[in-house]
């Protein structure tokens, strides 16, 4: 493969949004008959040239399995990730088939970096997206890793891309609260709006035009809750436009509970969204 290369990098070296793409690599007919053998599936679908002639495909496809095996080749060859200290997990799609020739590389986002509680390392999720010759997405997911740090001081540790978190979340009403239009639009508002990014999900209690709590629930619950993926995310905040509408009727992100409070906060929404940007802003590498 020829491709850039890096420093094998820690924790501190990353930072959400940041982008590595791979060179190419070309899937031979001997690579699947090699992971057919490997991985015991020997399927028509994938080795009788006759049978998967006769398929909607036309011809073999390659094992989805084979696919994302080379993300992870695909890694160690840019030697990014050596400090890794163990894979946590991956969550993936096949959107699109593989087929013997294609040339495939990949693409990956950081989209969470976090510290854990020892501070000696850090949890960092990866939206990875494989891509064949033709620009089609072939594979795609994400898949988490903890990685060495150089210390485990965490006093510098950026909070701005850190979405939905709890530090996060009090940036977040930091600015809101000194923004008089926010004060405005929600000046007639008693309840609480959810924010969740992935799995991550941050409250912000509002009473009467002021932010009165930052918390992960709330008694009575979120009014109503803005979620989207973490790579989701990362698209809207550091998009050029201010384009969550958009974003929204393309299901990029979706609102659950009370329809009628979202909509008569159109306007403290789109606020908020703003203060969401200037905070990922601030931490441009």
């Amino acid at each position: 493969m020829n491709g850039p290369t890096f420093t094998s990098l820690y924790f501190e070296d990353l930072y959400v949004g940041q982008t590595f793409v791979s060179g190419e690599r070309t899937i031979t007919e001997s690579a699947l008959e090699a992971f057919a053998d490997v991985s015991g599936d020997r399927s028509a679908m994938h080795t009788d040239p006759e049978y998967a002639a006769g398929t909607q495909f036309g011809q073999r496809l390659v094992h989805g399995p084979l696919g994302l095996s080379m993300i992870f080749g695909f890694m160690h060859e840019l030697q990014v990730f050596g400090n890794i200290v163990a894979l946590l997990d991956a969550h993936w799609s096949f959107p699109a088939p593989i087929f013997v020739g294609d040339s495939l590389h990949f693409e990956m986002t950081i989209v969470r970096c976090r510290r854990t509680s020892a501070g000696d390392r850090g949890y960092v999720n990866r939206d990875v997206r494989l891509i064949n010759q033709d620009g089609v997405v072939v594979q795609a997911g994400t898949t988490a890793c903890l990685i060495e740090a150089r210390s485990s001081d965490a006093s510098s540790d950026p909070v701005g891309r850190d979405f939905c978190t709890i530090p996060w979340g009090r940036a977040l009403a930091e600015l809101l609260s000194n923004d008089p239009e926010f004060s405005s639009a929600t000046a007639s508002f008693d309840g609480t709006v959810g924010l969740e990014s992935g799995e991550t999900q941050v409250q912000l209690r509002i009473y009467r035009g002021k932010i009165i709590e930052v918390t992960r629930r709330t008694p009575q619950g979120a009014t109503f809750v803005i979620s989207g993926t973490e790579r989701a995310w990362i698209d809207l905040a550091l998009s050029e436009r201010d384009d969550y509408v958009v974003r929204t009727i393309g299901n990029e992100f979706h609102t659950t509970g009370n329809g009628f409070e979202y909509l008569r906060l159109t306007k403290a929404v789109q606020l908020i969204w703003s203060s969401v940007k200037k905070l990922a802003a601030g931490e441009q590498k």
